[in-house]
Parts: structure tokens; sequence; C-alpha cells
């Protein structure tokens, strides 16, 4: 395997770094058998690594042709295929920085629900060489790869687009399984529907032909891609209860739930992706292509003394991470405080990796001293995270923006390990045992499980969102993959998106008034779209002095927040007509350091025009004391009645006369 002698070579030069080792350093002279969780994590990565990466992102428009694109994929070289949007397929290429952007054209209607497992078993084939009337299995087994785990989809849940690229990017078969149906993410599903679905789980494990029954063997991983509860009311859970954990055990995880043996034991990790089809397409990419090199680390139970706190901190964790050639930063101490936090707010979070500590509900978190931050204080992610975040309920409804873990996965998180529900401490694997643990090539989301030896192995709160396979590699070792595949030129039906935005602002130096502002907004979507934030920000002022800065106001927003203009932001924003929810997070994250004092009129009232709904008191709180300050009591009086007029349920309206009271 490849992963092994990389793992080799990297460990020698380690060893030449640190001089050469004492008798009692020597290695043995036999390497001890390889853990079940390293064999997971190096299959996984061996066969990721295998595979050639051609240095280009593919755009396009629909279900049909993201197909056709996926079929493209060979066994020699593969490259991300996106959705196109303005938040999530940016996001991506700002991380993965290719030499090329190409946006294809639509190939035609999406196959009938009926017709769509066919299709994607076809993807899967090509894609390891087999013939697509052969099936997937088949060529598989050609290709001598003995599938890590198992995905799951159904035809009537967008996230099968997540589904298709798994299987086909990790050899993996792809079953459908209706079975399960009881409500969407924010639902607790009935133990009847989880019996139903655990059953169809067991068996498509039974009848895969591959060994499964214990950590070790064939099949350790199971991708749920399906809009699925992530809490289900199960009161028996495999193997009986814990006698040291609450009497009332429900709700439990669904993925902490699923793939246990009668006795309760483990027989695979399951984690879950659900989301729309560019959201699931997002996470699979994001899983399969990206390399990961910065690591965060905001400890909020750093002032805490006694308990089980202090084994939570990053003391040991940022030293680990940085020798191993990770980027690190890390909040602790003085520092692990909200202010500490707002501090990281303006121009976005630009980390790979992030390990938080806090404490609160669904819809806030606290940090020590006791300070209070809301969901709409997590931070807008300049590219995708993969995310541990040690929190009671973050995950308790992830489908609604309004809670922490939503806000997480809006912004971009692709991989979560958080809860669903109050798990105490010890349901969290501390940090420094998740990095050694990452360290053994173990996956991302298994190195954040109870394993048989941890305090809480049985089937309790802690959810794992994303990709069960993706690995957090040391960077010392990624030095040695060979580089990408240098991108071909855009096929027929396909045009380069930087090459589109030349273009059009060549067109524009010859457009009329009334058409100029046309292509100088193609031109930043575009360069917006293909990460290229800098010349982005340039074109803004050019736009606004050639009188175009209304058409290209929306789109210039990204890149002026990432740069940390407040002012030129705040000129854009003023344009703008229509801001997506997460611009609106950009404009609250600009000034979240010095927002109790400002007293920039201008800004005040643009801040008031954003309150984001539907828990309006949350902004309401933090900007109450500025237009207090600014515009009298009176007027801040009357602005929290209208606010209370707009809210929409009645305990909103009662937070909001909270905060008109305690002013």
């Amino acid at each position: 395997m490849l992963i092994p002698a990389l793992v080799a070579s990297l460990s020698a030069v380690l060893a030449q770094e640190a001089g050469p080792p004492s008798k009692a350093q020597q290695p043995p002279a036999a390497p001890p058998p390889m853990q079940w969780f390293t064999k997971l994590g190096s299959r996984a990565l061996d066969v990721e690594l295998r595979l050639g990466v051609v240095d280009r992102v593919v755009l396009v428009p629909d279900e049909a042709t993201y197909l056709d694109e996926l079929s493209k994929w060979t066994r020699k070289d593969r490259w991300p295929v996106l959705f196109e949007d303005d938040a999530d397929a940016a996001r991506f290429i700002r991380a993965f920085r290719p030499s090329q952007v190409v946006r294809r054209a639509s190939v035609g209607a999406a196959p009938a629900p009926a017709a769509l497992p066919a299709a994607c078993d076809a993807v899967v084939a090509r894609a390891w060489g087999g013939d697509p009337a052969a099936g997937s299995v088949k060529a598989l087994q050609a290709a001598s790869i003995v599938p890590p785990g198992l995905v799951v989809a159904s035809a009537s849940d967008p996230a099968w687009t997540a589904a298709v690229a798994f299987a086909a990017g990790r050899g993996q078969p792809l079953l459908w399984i209706d079975a399960g149906a009881g409500g969407g993410p924010n639902d607790v599903m009935p133990t009847d529907a989880f019996r139903a679905l655990d059953a169809a789980v067991r068996n498509a494990f039974a009848t895969s032909g591959l060994s499964y029954a214990a950590l070790g063997d064939d099949l350790d991983a199971l991708t749920l891609c399906r809009a699925l509860p992530v809490r289900v009311d199960l009161p028996a859970p495999p193997g009986g209860r814990n006698p040291q954990l609450p009497k009332d055990v429900a709700p439990l995880s669904l993925t902490d739930s699923l793939c246990r043996n009668d006795d309760g034991s483990r027989y695979a990790f399951a984690a879950q992706v659900f989301g729309d089809r560019a959201r699931s397409a997002y996470v699979a990419m994001c899983s399969l292509f990206l390399r990961r090199a910065d690591a965060w680390m905001f400890d909020g139970y750093a002032q805490r003394q006694g308990g089980m706190f202090p084994a939570y901190g990053f003391g040991e964790v940022s030293p680990f991470l940085s020798q191993a050639g990770f980027r690190t930063r890390a909040w602790q101490g003085a520092d692990g405080t909200m202010s500490g936090w707002r501090s990281i707010l303006p121009k976005g979070v630009d980390a790979d990796v992030l390990f938080v500590n806090s404490s609160g509900n669904a819809d806030f978190f606290e940090m020590e001293p006791k300070s209070v931050g809301w969901s709409t204080d997590i931070p807008v992610l300049r590219r995708p995270v993969m995310l541990s975040m040690v929190h009671s309920f973050s995950l308790q409804a992830p489908a609604a923006a309004w809670t922490v873990g939503g806000r997480w996965l809006d912004h971009g998180a692709y991989a979560y390990v958080g809860s669903v529900h109050e798990p105490f401490l010890t349901a969290f694997v501390p940090p420094a045992t998740v990095v050694q643990r990452l360290a053994a090539l173990t996956p991302f989301l298994v190195a954040g499980r109870q394993w048989p030896s941890d305090p809480i192995p049985q089937a309790w709160r802690v959810a794992t969102l994303g990709d069960p396979l993706a690995t957090l590699p040391s960077p010392k070792l990624l030095e040695m993959v060979p580089p990408r595949i240098a991108a071909p030129a855009p096929e027929a039906g396909c045009t380069d998106v930087r090459a589109e935005a030349r273009a059009a602002l060549e067109r524009s130096k010859t457009a009329d008034a009334a058409a100029a502002p046309a292509e100088f907004r193609i031109a930043m979507r575009d360069l917006a779209l293909a990460g290229d934030d800098a010349v982005a920000a340039q074109l803004w002022k050019v736009a606004k002095a050639k009188g175009a800065g209304a058409a290209v106001a929306r789109d210039a927003l990204g890149p002026l927040f990432r740069a940390g203009s407040r002012a030129e932001f705040m000129d854009a924003w003023s344009s703008s007509a229509d801001p997506t929810a997460e611009q609106r997070d950009m404009l609250w994250q600009l000034w979240a350091v010095d927002l109790s004092s400002l007293r920039d009129r201008s800004a005040i009232a643009a801040l008031k025009a954003a309150v984001r709904a539907p828990r309006l008191d949350m902004d309401a709180s933090a900007l109450f004391p500025a237009v207090r300050s600014s515009e009298g009591a009176d007027a801040a009086g009357a602005w929290i009645n209208s606010l209370i007029d707009r809210a929409p349920d009645a305990d909103t309206k009662r937070r909001l006369a909270a905060i008109q009271g305690a002013g």
C-alpha cells in the first residue's frame, strides 16, 4: 500500500530532524500489527492518494450534468465537481486553489427517481474502469478494491449527490434504502422508524459478501446520505442502558445508535450527510479533495478549575500538531473569552480544522468568565472546515440556522462532531486523545467517537456529520504525494470562468453606459467565484468609479469582507439589493469587536435594518446599548417595539421585551 510506505518515509525524516534515537527510543525489530483504526484510515487514504487529481474544478448547473461529469472520472485522474453557487462552491475553490475553474453547460434532464440508482451505479463502475452493464460491484472486484464501508442513499433525497461521489471516490458500494423515514434533521426519529432503518442497514452489511461483524474487518464505516433526524427516541439502546447515565436515555444520536451488534458493541462507524444537491456534493468534494494544514483551537473552558475541564485543554495539542507540520493558532487561558472569540470574527475564520470548547445550549454558547455568544456569533468561514465542538445541544436542530450547529453547517462546516442533547463532558473525547488518534491516521469523525475502552462506549448523544472516512494526515506526509495533474484545455460545452471574467472586463471598456454595468457584474461574480478576491476588491473600486457600483456591490461583499475593508464593505452594502444570509452575517461580524461601543450613525442604521430572523432578540441584545447611547432611550425603546411587532413567536417577543426592560 502507498500509505504505509509514506508513513515509513516520514518517520525516517522526523527521526533525522530529531537526531539519532537513544536505545530506549529504538523501534522494535518487527512492527506491531496495524490497529483497526489505523487500518481503516490508511485504507481510505491509500485509495484517495493513489488517484491522480487534476488541477481544476468543474461547475455544473444540474443533476444530469453532475452525473455526466462524474462519469469522466477514471482510475488515473479525477477532479472536484460542484453545483455552481456563490457560497459553498466559492468557499471550496478558495481552499482548493485550482489553476482552472470550468463552467459546464447543461446536458439535459436528470434521470427519473426510478432510473437514478442505475445511473449512479454506472458512474461508480466507470470510475473504477468497469463496464457499467456489469455493475459497480464487479468493477471494484476487478480493481482489487476491498470497500472500507457502505454508502446509503434514497432516490427521493437530494443528498444522493454526495452518495454517488463517495461511492465512486472511495470505492464503496452504493445502496438505496428508504426505510426509516421519520421526519427531518431537526426532528426525533420514532423508535419504530429507527428499528426499520437499523434492520435495513444490518441487512445491507450482512448481504454485502464482506466481513463486518467486528472492527478491523472489511467493512467499518457507513455513510448515510439522507435528511433523517439526527436524534432518535430509543429508550432501550443496543446492549442495554448504561447505569452511569440517566435512567431516561432518550433521545440518542442516530449515528451513534446505528451499526451496533445486539450486545451493543460497534461493528461500524456511522456518519450522516444531509442537505440540498449543492450542499451534499460540496461535503463530498471537500472530504475527497481538500488538504488540511491550518488547525485552530479555542478553549472556552480555559479558566475553569478542577473537575474534568483541564483534560480538555489544548496545552499538549498545539505543539503536537505543529510538529506534524500543521499551522496552529490557539486561544486559551486569558484569551479563551467571548472577547477573544469576537476578535476572530472580522474577516472570517481561515482554518481547515477547528477544535472548540464551550458551554451552553442549542442557540447560545458561553466562554469563561461567564459571557454569552449567540448562534449569530458563529464565524463566517473563509474556507471549508472540519469541526469538533465540545458543547451540549449544538446539533439538536442542525437544519435551523438560528442554532449553533445549524450556523456552522450553513457557513460551510463539512465534518462535525457534536452533541444532539446533554451528553455530559465525558461523552466527548479529550482533544489530546483525538489528535493522537488522528496522528495514527484514524479518520476525523472516528477519532471523535467513543471507542470500546472509553467511558461511554454505549450508544449515546454525540453525532457525527460528514464523511466517516475523511482523514487528517500530516502536512509533512502530504509533501511526499505527487503534485496535481495539469488541467487540460476546456472541452466543448465548457468555458473557463476566469477567461469569462477577463472577456467581460474587455467588453466593459467599449460598452455604452447602459451596457457596462452588466459586464462589470459578470466579471465581479466570476472573480469572486474563482477565488480571486484581491482582483475582485480592485474591480469594486474601478466599477464604482465608472458608475457601475450598484451593479457589482452585492457580489463584491464577500471579497471586501475577507479583505477586512470595513469602509469599502459598508459602501458596497449601502448599494446592495437583497443580501444573502451569510452576507448579513458578514456585516454584523465586521463590527463584532466594538459593537457595544459603536457610535457611527450610518453603521447603526445598517445593522438595525439587517437584524436577522427568526431570533430577532439575538441581534437586538447585542446592538441595543449602541442604539440607546447614540439615539437615546426613547428611540431605542421604539426600535425594540418595532421588532416585537415583527417577531414570529411569543418566546422571541418575550425576550425582546426583556431587553427593553433591562435597558
